[in-house]
């Protein structure tokens, strides 16, 4: 019987060692779905999340240390999960309002990053980090073993970290929004702290009592913050971005990490986003369009726009989140056909698991706020795209960022140094629309706008053919300072984020909008540009 008293106290006191481990990993798993609304999910938001929770462990484990030694009870350690249940409340009641108003004050900036993730998630890892060092103490009686008994619990805390990451992964992100995530993961805090502080529960009835209210907490829904003004219809977090679908004026948008992917206007089911109603403009260039391949889903619009109005196109479109095709069947109005195809996947790995396909037409929307898949925006991708397209087939790019943005100067010089022909078209609202080409006689201002009234009788586009070519800029692409982005080096979050700063700005010359012409350099190319913008280090780290 002393035997099964012994392996029953030994099993709790394990399951109240490792249970903080597993939260602490899920936390640091979750808090980029907090912080992406406001933050993004760029390398600056996961560098801050890993610092902080990084320094933040450290102070756990030499603080938690020092408390063992002054009060090695079990109900002492069960107050530090408490701290840290009380901790995980701020992130659960506010964390929402609190990185909207640090995005706001910072504008986004990678230092508003790392003061949110330290205010909502250094204090909560901080004390279920002091939870090993505690353990360590509590299960050592003789100093010979503490090596031995250390590398156990370790190793079991270790065991429950890898249970938080991997479960936080695979079944809690794909599955349940974030406020039942946070809520379970305040839940499980609270239960570890009431096991824990149960062995002595006369002298921890105060701390029990308010064990017991954050449970109570963590099950009442509705406790987390949302933004006024916009009626909800979706909120979901998935493992690549959180989206939310809202209607506001009859309008209903798609956001994906807080930024707007995609707006169907309700009542007549057309794209209110300018740019998803200027596509069409790859006409212009191509007049003959019966495939379109769209890189990037979001709603569905730019396809089914275009589609809409050149009869008989096949369209394929590909989104390596699952749940975007799902939100636009059911929420933004996309419809399919016998002529539409949608596939989950990431969108180079789409093309080269094709070599033999080909499109008229391949448009790449997956350039997202300040997250921006670097490997969809360099010289060797444009080139895989370029290999998929039918002779005198167009690449368009749709660019949010200001054209005296580095970002949008490399992108410019990366498809220059693949494609003969390029032309910018200023889309109202503030994108810009690069179309590509190698067409061996690519057609000019003069071709385009006779094109436009042979076409706009036959189609409906709105903004016409015709007022697009009014769009078409001519821009004297001054571009041997850009960047050339290759897989080797493509620091496009840095990029973005350096806004107006550096680089050499892309300058609108004359009155009458002609298309651009990159000048034909040797430092055009990509072997002679690559050395140069190596990052510090080894050549190809």
């Amino acid at each position: 019987m002393t035997s099964k008293l012994k392996d029953l106290s030994r099993i709790y006191f394990y399951a109240v060692v490792i249970t903080p481990g597993a939260v602490l990993m899920a936390l640091e798993m979750v808090s980029s779905r907090i912080l992406a609304p406001h933050f993004g999910s760029s390398v600056y938001v996961w560098g801050s999340i890993i610092g902080v929770f990084l320094a933040a462990m450290s102070i756990g484990y030499f603080w938690g240390g020092k408390l063992a030694d002054r009060q090695p009870t079990l109900a002492v350690l069960g107050r530090l999960v408490l701290a840290a249940g009380l901790a995980q409340t701020l992130v659960l009641l506010a964390g929402a309002r609190i990185v909207a108003a640090l995005g706001d004050l910072t504008g986004g900036s990678p230092t508003g990053t790392l003061v949110a993730t330290t205010l909502l998630f250094g204090p909560p890892t901080a004390f279920l980090a002091a939870v090993s060092p505690y353990a360590v103490r509590l299960a050592t009686s003789d100093l010979q073993l503490l090596g031995g008994t250390a590398g156990h619990l370790y190793a079991l805390s270790t065991g429950g970290s890898l249970v938080g990451t991997l479960g936080a992964t695979f079944v809690l992100i794909p599955y349940l929004d974030l406020e039942s995530i946070l809520r379970l993961l305040l839940a499980v805090t609270a239960v570890t702290a009431i096991a824990a502080m149960l062995s002595r529960p006369r002298q921890e009835r105060l701390s029990l009592a308010l064990g017991g209210s954050l449970l109570l907490l963590a099950a009442v829904p509705g406790t987390m913050t949302q933004e006024a003004g916009l009626e909800l219809l979706a909120n979901r977090i998935t493992p690549y971005q959180s989206l939310r679908v809202s209607e506001s004026d009859g309008v209903r948008f798609l956001h994906s990490d807080g930024t707007i992917h995609a707006a169907v206007i309700i009542d007549s089911r057309e794209p209110w986003l300018d740019y998803t109603r200027q596509a069409g403009a790859a006409l212009l260039i191509e007049p003959e369009l019966d495939s379109f391949l769209v890189l990037g889903m979001g709603g569905g619009s730019v396809g089914t726009y275009l589609q809409q109005r050149v009869p008989g196109m096949r369209l394929d479109l590909v989104d390596i989140d699952p749940a975007i095709p799902e939100l636009a069947r059911e929420l933004m109005f996309f419809e399919e056909n016998e002529r539409t195809a949608v596939h989950v996947d990431d969108g180079r790995r789409f093309l080269s698991g094709k070599p033999d396909a080909r499109w008229d037409y391949i448009y790449v929307d997956t350039y997202i706020g300040h997250s921006i898949p670097f490997h969809l925006s360099t010289v060797e991708f444009f080139r895989e795209a370029k290999r998929h397209l039918n002779p005198g087939g167009v690449l368009g790019l749709n660019l949010i960022s200001n054209l005296e943005n580095p970002f949008a100067q490399g992108i410019v010089r990366s498809i220059s140094s693949v494609f003969d022909k390029f032309y910018v078209f200023v889309v109202p609202g503030g994108n810009y629309l690069l179309l590509a080409t190698d067409r061996p006689e690519p057609p000019g201002r003069d071709r385009m706008l006779a094109t436009a009234r042979r076409l706009d009788p036959q189609h409906d586009f709105d903004p016409s053919l015709e007022e697009m070519v009014g769009y078409l800029r001519d821009v004297d692409f001054d571009l041997t300072q850009a960047l050339l982005l290759t897989d080797r080096y493509a620091p496009v979050n840095h990029l973005v984020r350096m806004g107006g700063s550096g680089g050499q700005a892309l300058r609108f010359e004359g009155v009458a909008p002609v298309e651009g012409t990159a000048p034909a350099s040797p430092a055009d190319t990509p072997a002679a540009e690559a050395p140069e913008n190596e990052p510090p280090g080894e050549p190809g780290s």
